[in-house]
């Protein structure tokens, strides 16, 4: 996914974060949720968002160290 922030003529939804979620594309699922928590006033679903961020950032981590490692020989 591009660069994208809170204010970008885009729009992204809890529902397309879980999508990317479940088809390992943690880094994107990662990014849409942290964009939700910025560009919405706080109510109760941040806090199952945060939740989601923080599990999200270490698969998100995991995923990049298996992608610049080189593949067995």
């Amino acid at each position: 996914m591009t660069e994208v922030k809170a204010g970008d003529d885009l729009f992204f939804t809890a529902t397309m974060a879980e999508v990317l979620e479940k088809q390992g594309y943690f880094e994107d699922a990662l990014t849409i949720y942290k964009i939700l928590l910025d560009s919405g006033p706080a109510d109760k679903k941040d806090e199952v968002l945060r939740v989601k961020v923080d599990a999200l950032k270490g698969l998100a981590e995991r995923g990049k160290k298996r992608a610049s490692m080189p593949p067995h020989a």
